[in-house]
């Protein structure tokens, strides 16, 4: 039920930016934007974004993620991205601002500890994938970003597929 809502809210935002598109202004001078995806935390996963624009096509981000359930399994991970701005549209924009793609890389250490103790350990994973992004900014400071991202695993824990992917809408402030 929860992944459906998210999928509803995702493309509600989808349609309202797309439908607003003519009627902003989507250019920025910011050099740095941090987010939050607050779509993730349907699912108790809290992932902060801190973007710094490296040229007038190019920036890098950094994030940090939370991931916990109930009281015995815990996910702690950071990553990064370095996306090229790509002016598809030709419409003068610049980094930190329109669609963007790169590489992804996250680590994750993962945690579980039961009370009865038969099934204590611990993890950790470190994923390489393509990140695919499209940034309004409104205001010349606020943010709306939908993403769209897959990783493969290429360290992982034997036995374990962990493969990484999804989407969602960072919401977030340009400065």
């Amino acid at each position: 039920m929860k992944k459906y809502f998210l999928l509803v809210a995702v493309a509600l935002i989808f349609a309202w930016s797309s439908a607003t598109t003519s009627a902003a202004n989507y250019t920025t001078n910011a050099v740095n934007v941090i987010s939050i995806n607050p779509f993730s935390l349907i699912d108790g996963l809290l992932n902060v974004t801190f973007e710094h624009k490296l040229s007038a096509k190019n920036s890098l981000t950094v994030n940090a993620s939370y991931w916990g359930y109930e009281s015995y399994a815990t996910g702690i991970g950071i990553g990064a991205s370095y996306r090229w701005y790509i002016d598809l549209f030709e419409e003068g924009k610049s980094a930190t601002n329109g669609l963007s793609i790169g590489p992804r890389l996250q680590y994750y250490h993962w945690s579980y500890s039961w009370d009865n103790d038969w099934a204590d350990f611990s993890y950790s994973s470190l994923s390489l994938g393509v990140e695919i992004a499209y940034k309004w900014v409104f205001d010349n400071k606020w943010v709306v970003e939908p993403t769209l991202n897959y990783s493969f695993p290429i360290v992982k824990k034997s036995g374990y597929s962990f493969t990484d992917y999804g989407f969602g809408v960072n919401l977030g402030y340009a400065f």
